[in-house]
């Protein structure tokens, strides 16, 4: 509905940008957060143009409260450091200003810039070109990954400026990278994950020339910093979307280019491979319902589920083993298939190992359920309770009941779909735990 209030093209990226005056939109002073108002309206009154920016604006736009206000301004860092005495300039290369509020409350704040961090300007020996990367708000637009993610809330009259046809993408429901897609996701191709999560976290389809950049690019994430592919990665799990982020990275075959091994089980040409593609997107959607009902879940819960789908391509039993070396066999197993799996990433140790201790719980929990008996040693073990919450996860996914027995010895509300009439009811047996 407003593409056609563009001068030029809507994607040539060189125009005056569209104003879209308060009485056009649905952003609220009352819907921003009020540290942020505080630090919006500062830089204004000292004669410095302040806008929210990125996600913030398309969330309020999308009627979701975002989870972090960003502010972009033609002030440079120590300038507005000088106007907030609460705050510090953190950062190198590309400096930025968080000011420090009450209740560890934080805002950040970032001077317009020219171009991403991760767009770089190299000599010809290779070696990277320091430039100022100070710039315009359309320089500032224009650097971003996606169109719905380049709006400006300017402060000062409470318009919204739009350089890329952001809001018309808001409007079409529509993915797309700003400016040429292929040249975009190859001069970062952590762009991808990103746009997969946008359009899963949405509901919005990813434009066609985008898309095709996907799938012709999907390798170059090889390249990229291993710690950022981890970072985004998790995010893909953390936010509630990761059933349709899956669904997307198996469709284009990027979840293949991060994790090469996850083809023997969910490959076109595995064994099993839909009902191993139905088990993941089973468990994440049970992950998701509670990260949607604000349950915090560790993440060697998230890792476990995950590595969980490859270790239905490898043997869980030795042939030639006995019961006690079948154990230490199954045990090691585990051990290879998360590392095998997690490490290329370098995923922190600590979750690692926790998700390992869950999932080689599991043969200790369904071993209770034969004995009918959760001995106390094993109940005070400190990864109990994240063993149980796995189980349940699992079990619900697959359609497996989960005995009375394991359900007490964890909180009544532990998992939201475990049967009512089984919450905080006596025990009856006092053999049971």
């Amino acid at each position: 509905m407003h593409q056609g209030l563009y001068a030029r093209s809507a994607h040539s990226f060189k125009m005056n940008p569209l104003i879209i005056p308060r009485s056009e939109h649905p952003i609220s002073r009352s819907m921003i957060d009020e540290e942020a108002l505080k630090v919006l309206y500062r830089l204004h009154h000292h004669g410095y143009l302040a806008c929210l920016v990125g996600g913030s604006v398309r969330d309020l736009l999308l009627g979701k409260a975002p989870k972090d206000f960003d502010i972009a301004t033609n002030a440079h860092p120590h300038q507005i450091h000088d106007l907030f005495k609460n705050s510090r300039i953190i950062g190198r290369r590309f400096r930025l200003v968080h000011v420090f509020f009450k209740g560890g409350k934080v805002v950040e704040v970032s001077t317009f810039r020219s171009h991403s961090e991760f767009e770089e300007t190299l000599t010809e020996d290779g070696q990277i070109l320091q430039t100022d990367s100070f710039g315009t708000p359309e320089e500032d637009a224009l650097r971003r990954d996606i169109t719905i993610n380049g709006l400006l809330y300017n402060i000062a009259d409470f318009t919204i400026m739009d350089y890329i046809a952001g809001m018309a993408d808001l409007d079409h429901k529509m993915i797309r990278t700003i400016g040429d897609p292929d040249e975009k996701l190859k001069q970062d191709p952590v762009r991808m994950i990103r746009v997969i999560r946008h359009a899963a976290r949405t509901g919005f389809r990813i434009e066609e020339k985008t898309y095709q950049a996907i799938l012709n690019h999907r390798e170059e994430i090889k390249k990229c910093s291993p710690s950022r592919v981890r970072d985004e990665f998790l995010r893909e799990l953390k936010e509630g979307a990761a059933t349709s982020s899956f669904r997307l990275m198996i469709e284009t075959g990027l979840l293949f280019s991060l994790f090469p091994d996850l083809r023997r089980t969910l490959g076109e040409n595995a064994i099993f491979s839909q009902k191993n593609r139905q088990f993941l997107l089973s468990l994440f959607a049970l992950l998701d319902r509670l990260v949607k009902a604000g349950h915090s879940i560790p993440e060697s819960i998230l890792l476990a589920c995950f590595a969980s789908v490859f270790l239905r391509g490898l043997p869980s039993e030795h042939p030639f083993l006995e019961k006690r070396e079948q154990t230490h066999y199954r045990t090691q197993t585990i051990r290879w298939a998360v590392n095998h799996l997690l490490n290329p990433f370098s995923f922190p140790k600590a979750p690692k190992e926790a998700a390992i201790q869950v999932l080689t719980a599991q043969s200790n929990l369904k071993y209770c359920i034969q004995k009918a008996v959760v001995p106390r040693r094993f109940r005070l073990k400190k990864y109990y309770k994240e063993a149980v919450l796995f189980f349940g996860i699992e079990a619900e996914a697959i359609g497996r009941k989960i005995p009375q027995m394991i359900r007490r010895t964890v909180p009544s509300d532990f998992l939201p779909w475990w049967p009512k009439e089984f919450r905080g009811r006596k025990r009856s047996n006092p053999r049971e735990p």
